[in-house]
């Protein structure tokens, strides 16, 4: 069933079950954005419960919502960010007082950069965002993200390349290498 339908179904109707589609199709996307985020169990699974409490309150504000995807990968980054800063606080609050050297840039390994990946792709424009989560975050072919996005397969390509140049760009500004 169609992101829309799903969701005009639980607006209009209240229905249950449609929510339920949506936290099934969407929650390995955001349980990943949350883990890549957070290091804590509980925080982990907090800031899920976040996000979809966030979709049933605010499903009636999403202006396009064919993509209820990319709406709740940014939350769901906001989210998880939000309760990093509140952990940071609460350690500061902890140490009471002491000098927090903050953690040096990750080495290599792709599991630090997730989270850096995330916050980049929240800052690019949707045309491109949205490509990059239907494709990759939500395992669409080529031919199917430009189904959902109503444009032909030759624009969802570039604009999957110009995504990842950009992504590669902004990496490296921050002197790091953008994974393949």
């Amino acid at each position: 069933m169609v992101e829309k339908t799903l969701l005009d179904r639980f607006i209009n109707d209240s229905d249950q079950d449609a929510f339920q589609v949506l936290i099934e199709r969407h929650g390995p996307m955001v349980l990943s954005v949350c883990r890549s985020v957070l290091r804590d169990s509980h925080d982990i699974e907090d800031a899920f419960q976040m996000t979809f409490m966030s979709l049933a309150r605010s499903a009636h504000k999403i202006k396009n919502r064919d993509y209820v995807g990319a709406w709740l990968h940014r939350v769901a980054l906001r989210v998880a960010q939000d309760f990093c800063a509140k952990a940071y606080t609460r350690n500061q609050r902890e140490r009471a007082g002491a000098m927090f050297e903050p953690e040096s840039a990750p080495e290599s390994g792709f599991r630090d950069l997730v989270p850096l990946l995330h916050e980049e792709m929240g800052r690019l424009p949707e045309r491109y965002r949205l490509p990059l989560m239907l494709h990759y975050f939500e395992g669409k072919s080529t031919e199917e993200t430009a189904t959902q996005l109503r444009c032909p397969v030759g624009t969802v390509k570039g604009r999957l390349s110009r995504a990842r140049d950009r992504l590669r760009d902004r990496f490296s500004r921050r002197g790091l290498t953008f994974p393949h």
